[in-house]
């Protein structure tokens, strides 16, 4: 059984998780299309930088959750 503390605030949200999430996934991004691009033609097609975009938003939301 979960032991509940009644009227505990929740914890704060640190703003310094959701910069760091958002700039690791932009850079995740950015290596992404670059690692890309030489691997294929430049620039690289449309499946490759979706696949890439999902990739970055997943990282840069692990990266979000695990610095709360």
């Amino acid at each position: 059984m979960a032991i509940t503390i009644r009227g505990a605030e929740p914890r704060k949200r640190n703003i310094a998780s959701l910069v760091g999430g958002i700039v690791i996934a932009v850079g995740c991004f950015v290596l992404w299309v670059l690692v890309a691009s030489k691997l294929t033609r430049f620039p690289p097609s449309l499946p490759v930088i979706v696949s890439g975009l999902v990739v970055a938003l997943a990282v840069g939301f692990w990266i979000r959750l695990a610095d709360l």
